[in-house]
């Protein structure tokens, strides 16, 4: 999963004076295309079309200034002239162009995205899914119920997803693998963006092992009244009070 590019001053005025040559930007985009290293036609496709709506016909680099809604129109007004419904996550792929497909210059900041320029960087290895044999196997040792939430097929559809993320050095084996359902999944990876915690006791990787720490209100306030007479976080300040607790244990 990818670094979140939300941070402050990514965006850049949109260029349309001079009118670029329409030919070079084809060219752009068709050697963008051909240069997808995703699995299926239909994902390139998404890819694609969400390049076009950053880079426009008539508009020069830094493209226009794009928001999450217009990118969730340009993929559904596709899908519905096929017939199909409306895309379930279409900011997941936009993460994988960012991120597997090596576009990181498209920046992101608040729910607005930009191409602010041409140049793409290294492909990632492309997304792998565990076999069927495989699969069943996790699903049946998960009780074919989602490794976080709990609930269980078939009332929801339960997806593989890599515990440790592939932008964290996570791999294909075996027991990188977890059920997740879509909205755990979706949760999942936005959590991980820009996070650099250690995967290895995190509750979203291994849910079983590690459960989400639940602060009750009046614990929390106090510690937000703490955390501000002290002139500190109130991560920060939690963690030292759990510090000292465990080291009076020692």
């Amino acid at each position: 999963m990818t670094k979140s590019r939300a941070s402050k001053g990514l965006l850049l005025p949109p260029k349309t004076d001079p009118i670029p040559d329409a030919a070079a930007r084809e060219k752009w985009l068709a050697k963008s295309a051909a240069g997808f290293v995703a699995p299926g036609d239909a994902l390139k496709k998404i890819y694609l079309l969400i390049l076009t709506r950053l880079w426009p016909e008539g508009h020069g680099i830094p493209g226009p200034q794009v928001s999450e809604q217009e990118v969730r129109k340009v993929i559904d007004d596709a899908r519905h002239a096929e017939g199909k419904p409306a895309y379930v996550d279409p900011f997941r792929r936009m993460r994988e162009i960012q991120g597997e497909e090596g576009f990181t210059c498209i920046t992101k900041e608040g729910s607005r995205y930009q191409l602010v320029s041409l140049n793409v960087g290294a492909k990632r290895e492309p997304r792998a899914k565990p076999t069927a044999t495989l699969w069943t196997k996790i699903k049946t040792n998960a009780d074919f119920k989602c490794a976080h939430c709990g609930q269980e097929e078939p009332t929801i559809k339960l997806s593989p997803d890599h515990r440790i993320p592939r932008s964290r050095g996570g791999g294909n084996d075996d027991g990188n693998w977890q059920p997740l359902c879509e909205q755990c999944n979706n949760a999942k990876s936005s959590a991980c963006q820009g996070c650099n915690l250690n995967c290895n006791v995190c509750f979203w990787a291994f849910p079983e092992t590690y459960k989400p720490i639940v602060i009750e209100d009046d614990n929390r306030e106090q510690i937000r009244r703490a955390a501000e007479k002290a002139t500190v976080s109130q991560s920060e300040l939690a963690n030292k009070i759990l510090r000292s607790y465990f080291l009076k244990g020692k």
